[in-house]
């Protein structure tokens, strides 16, 4: 992996404001992406991944977002001031996003092979023949089988691990320098998100591509990415390389999705987790958002917001608890 930073965002918050109050999706989000790094997003639903990747792609309707960003920065090239009319000109071309549900990002009234050759053609000066040459060969290296066929097969003919191929076949399309996965093996069974993942694993390693995976599922994350940050309330609480955060989590919540993954070994066959629920993004608690959930929680953690601090072999937490015990 090279030092070439692909991705460079700092300070990201998105607020909907609304009737009954403000919602804050996401408060103050960095992210640094190299060159062929996989970084994985981690939290329950309603933390404020999805709203990070849109908000990135800038595929959020403003109003009714509020957006507010220090630096957006994809390839080297800051986007923060970006119109609607110049993201079009770089999405494909230097970041690309693979959505959860195929079913609803791909047009139902389209064939899949047309889809993938309006990429080439709205990113590349090519003639349609050649798009269709380079649409069919797409479908080939994601290893969807008689590719020639399945360019005129519409979406709802395809299995939905197919469909998912078809997705990643046009992110990968014009070979961009950033990919963000939000939840890809969302709706799949285990057999076919192994496969899915596999597939989007070697063509982000063909590829070289810095790639933002999303995911509410820890086991998935395992086998693919460098580094994982993990979210909860619109902030990230921990961030680590895969491997020491597997191996030692410091974050309580982390301890609890960790915790919350059945394992083959276990022989209490006791089910691990955390207790109630996310809290409503309106009403989120004063101080640490996790201490109503969190069995360390002391007078401390319900007064003030714990910074996220590096704790040395790039590891960073925002936890008085855990900083207490590093």
């Amino acid at each position: 992996m090279t030092e070439e930073l692909m991705l460079k965002l700092r300070n990201l918050k998105v607020i909907f404001p609304n009737a009954m109050g403000v919602v804050k999706a996401v408060e103050g989000i960095d992210l640094d992406i190299h060159k062929g790094e996989c970084v994985a997003l981690v939290g329950e639903s309603g933390c404020g991944k999805s709203v990070t990747s849109l908000a990135i792609m800038k595929l959020l309707n403003t109003p009714p977002a509020l957006i507010s960003v220090d630096e957006l920065c994809v390839g080297g090239e800051e986007m923060k001031d970006y119109s609607n009319k110049k993201m079009q000109e770089v999405r494909g071309k230097k970041l690309s996003m693979i959505f959860q549900d195929a079913m609803s990002a791909l047009n139902p009234v389209m064939t899949v092979g047309r889809q993938i050759q309006e990429v080439f053609l709205t990113q590349k000066d090519i003639t349609k023949k050649e798009a269709k040459e380079r649409a069919i060969k797409a479908l080939e290296l994601v290893g969807i089988p008689e590719p020639a066929r399945r360019y005129n097969a519409f979406p709802h003919q395809l299995s939905g691990g197919l469909r998912q191929r078809v997705l990643i076949a046009m992110a990968f399309a014009c070979n961009p320098e950033l990919i963000i996965a939000d939840e890809p093996t969302t709706a799949l069974d285990v057999t076919i998100q192994a496969q899915v993942l596999d597939v989007l694993k070697r063509m982000q390693k063909n590829h070289n591509t810095a790639l933002l995976l999303i995911t509410h599922d820890l086991s998935i994350v395992a086998n693919m990415a460098d580094t994982i940050c993990v979210m909860y309330c619109g902030k990230i609480v921990e961030k680590s390389p895969a491997y020491a955060l597997f191996k030692k989590p410091y974050h309580p919540y982390t301890k609890g999705l960790l915790g919350a993954i059945p394992k083959l070994s276990d022989e209490r066959h006791v089910f691990v987790q955390i207790p109630d629920s996310v809290p409503n993004p309106m009403h989120k608690p004063k101080g640490c958002y996790f201490h109503p959930r969190c069995a360390y929680a002391t007078d401390k953690c319900r007064e003030c917001m714990p910074p996220l601090r590096d704790v040395g072999d790039g590891r960073m937490v925002r936890c008085f608890h855990a900083l207490e015990e590093v």
